[in-house]
This record gives structure tokens, sequence and C-alpha cells, in this order.
């Protein structure tokens, strides 16, 4: 037996693997992006200690990072579930989505620099791998790293913030609509000739493209713009209803 000098490097902890509490967040994380945990699904501690093989103090800590990421909702006397997003909140922020992400592919189109082209190729192409792999979570990664490079590309700072404090909203739409059949490909098809008009400096063709995407992609989540009753796809995913309006009687023709 030696003493502790002679041991060398062998204690040296690997820095590069991860901790036990970054394995459990990231697949708790991973389940609530796919779809494995439903939104409304209550959280219960005691019950993940047991799932995720740790202690119910990183369960506490996990569940906070994910409630300050936007995940999951922790209201008084109900307890840590998995977030949802009504249907109204959806629609204004594909509303805004298409507002700032039109003006953002039309300025990147004019003052993108070479570098933030090579980035929305290998994002573009990221996507592509992600969908051949099946992989919604590493899908999700690339489109934020697309759009991180069209608002860098663009220039434009208060873009960039925005985007940034509703990112996992973002992604919970985005989950939601690359959940529906055929969508995922679908979007990286257009993302490609959204790169394509901003390669030729198109800067019309892109800012049309790039609204064209926000409007196909908040199809593939709500199912239409317009529907506000619950439906079990919309409900499933993680879309709530609002509250319809009361419908006013209405009146027969020729009547006053």
């Amino acid at each position: 037996m030696g003493d502790l000098e002679s041991l060398g490097s062998s204690l040296a902890v690997d820095r590069s693997a991860p901790t036990l509490r970054e394995q459990a967040l990231e697949k708790l994380r991973k389940a609530v992006i796919g779809g494995e945990l439903a939104p409304g699904t209550r959280l219960v501690e005691r019950r993940l200690c047991d799932l995720l093989g740790v202690s119910r103090t990183v369960v506490r800590e996990i569940l906070r990072q994910l409630e300050a990421e936007g995940w999951i909702v922790n209201p008084p006397y109900k307890g840590p579930t998995v977030a949802t997003v009504s249907a109204d909140d959806a629609r204004q922020i594909y509303e805004i989505r298409e507002a700032l992400e039109g003006l953002a592919a039309r300025l990147c189109a004019t003052r993108a620099k070479p570098a933030d082209i090579k980035r929305l190729q290998d994002a573009v192409d990221g996507m592509a791998e992600a969908v051949a792999a099946g992989d919604v979570e590493q899908h999700i990664l690339h489109i934020e790293a697309f759009y991180e490079a069209l608002t860098d590309g663009a220039g434009h700072r208060m873009m960039q913030a925005y985007l940034a404090s509703h990112r996992s909203r973002l992604a919970r739409l985005r989950s939601i609509s690359l959940s529906r059949p055929q969508r995922a490909g679908r979007s990286v098809i257009e993302k490609r000739r959204l790169l394509e008009a901003v390669k030729l400096r198109d800067s019309a063709s892109a800012q049309r493209l790039a609204e064209d995407h926000v409007r196909n992609s908040r199809e593939a989540a709500l199912g239409t713009a317009e529907q506000d009753a619950p439906t079990p796809s919309n409900a499933a995913a993680g879309v709530s209803p609002s509250t319809p309006a009361a419908s006013s009687p209405r009146r027969r023709s020729g009547v006053a």
C-alpha cells in the first residue's frame, strides 16, 4: 500500500463526465420536450426519485431548473406540473414570430456575413440529421441555432432578446408542431429554401419564405389558427384551449 503521492492521477475526477444531477436533468427535460410526460402531468418528487435513481435534493434542484426554463410550473397547493401553452398565447406568439422572423430574414439577406451563412447551413444540415434519427430534442436545438444565426446575421439585438426571453415557449410549440406527421421533414425543406434566398441576397423572397414557414408551423401546432374549441390533438400536445367567448344570439334575415 502506498501513500497519496503514489496514486498519481488515478483519483482525478473525469470533469467531462456529466454528474448525476446533469444526467437526471437531461433525462427529465428530454421526457418533457419529447412529450413522454404530457402537459399538465403532476411531477411527484418521490416517484421521480425512484424513476431517476437520485436523491430528493437532486430532484428538487432539477425541478427548479426546469421551472426557470419554463418547462414546468409550480402553482401553490398543487405542486410542480408540466407546463402548457394556451391557444390564445400560442396564436399571439406565432403572430409575433411571423413579423419578427420575416424582418430578420429580410435583414439577414442583406447584412449576413459568410460566417453567418455558414452557421445557417450547419444548422439546417443538423436539422436534417436529427429528422433522420427521429431526435426531436436535437432538431429543436438546431432550430434554435438557426434562428440565432439568422438574428445575428440581421444584426438585430432587440429581436435576439425577445426570442431568448421566450425560448421555452417557442421550444414547446416547436415540439408540438414537429410531432405532426411529415411536419419535421417539411420544416427542414422550408428552412433550406429560406437559406438559399439568404445566399442569393434576395431579401423579399427571404422575408416571404420566413413568414410562410411560421404560418405553416402555426397550422401544424394549432390545427387551424381560428379554432378555439379543445381537440384531442392540441390538448394532448400541450396547447390548452382558450375560453370560448359567449355566443351572441343571431338575427334571422329580415328581422329588425
